[in-house]
């Protein structure tokens, strides 16, 4: 009894570290091109955080990726998570203010709940978990609802972030479902470095030279996102990915605006509004009810 308490716990705050960590790098990421070019500065992210990974499975005793099976999950997570994932939010993030791309993001639950119906066994759609999670995303439509215009001009930067949600639903529920038997350095040291390369090849394409950051509020910026926001969450992530469902997991992405807020009202003395306390109730209510079983 005392160890399920306490792996329900650990479980509990790595999940509330995520959602703190995350509901952070939406800014460090707006502020953090430091004028580097959107894949250039992605790409250096992920070659730092998985130069750490590759230093850190010896110090968790994990084996390196093995047989065909694993290193093909490995270079999809890689091409699709770290590269073509990232690749659009740092692309895309330069057009839009933060509470649409926060909105656009929030598509993830229920692009996975799709994928998870169609590819996970025993993972299946139901009217409970589709309400909630719907209840869920126009919760987060109303924390930013009353300041947030869409733009018709900026349709491919907003297809970008939703086309990112995509892609984040798509690695999680490839590695749920094969990725067992990988430790999380493992399958993120080689992946971010695959990912890495992916998006220096797109710098290079997209006319960007390779540099490294001048100042030190990039470094600050791009240590960050790779330090806590790739090592530290990744590895706690792919860990809770092993002992929750993707679904569960894909809820971050509607608590994290909510903490973004949150922050900027304890920090900023930001005032929020009636509709983002509306919104805050709709996310608690949504995924309440999306991840209980009725009676």
């Amino acid at each position: 009894m005392a160890a399920a308490l306490l792996k329900r716990f650990v479980n509990l705050a790595l999940y509330v570290l995520l959602c703190l960590i995350w509901g952070s790098t939406w800014l460090a990421i707006k502020v953090g091109y430091g004028g580097l070019g959107p894949f250039n500065v992605a790409g250096l992210r992920f070659l730092i955080a998985g130069l750490v990974f590759v230093a850190l499975i010896p110090l968790f005793r994990a084996r390196w990726p093995h047989g065909r099976s694993e290193w093909v999950l490995v270079a999809f997570v890689g091409l699709v998570l770290f590269g073509v994932d990232f690749g659009l939010i740092y692309w895309g993030e330069q057009f839009l203010d933060s509470g649409l791309t926060a909105i656009l993001f929030a598509t993830l639950p229920l692009i996975t709940i799709g994928m998870a119906h169609a590819y996970l066994p025993g993972d299946r759609i139901t009217t409970r978990k589709l309400g909630g999670t719907l209840l869920a995303f126009f919760g987060v439509v109303a924390l930013f609802g009353e300041n947030v215009r869409i733009d018709p001009s900026k349709a491919g930067p907003m297809a970008a972030i939703v086309a990112s949600a995509a892609c984040a639903a798509a690695a999680g529920v490839a590695t749920k479902r094969h990725g067992a038997a990988l430790h999380p350095t493992s399958l993120n040291a080689p992946a971010m470095l695959i990912g890495a390369a992916a998006l220096f090849s797109a710098s290079m394409l997209a006319g960007e030279r390779f540099r490294l950051p001048g100042d030190v509020d990039t470094w600050a910026a791009v240590a960050y996102l790779a330090l806590a926001g790739s090592v530290v969450t990744f590895l706690a992530y792919f860990t809770l990915l092993k002992r929750l469902s993707v679904t569960s997991l894909s809820f971050i992405s509607v608590f994290t605006p909510a903490i973004a807020l949150l922050l900027g009202f304890i920090f900023l003395d930001e005032r929020p509004t009636l509709l983002a306390g509306v919104g805050a109730i709709l996310i608690l209510v949504g995924v309440t009810t999306a991840l209980t079983k009725s009676a």
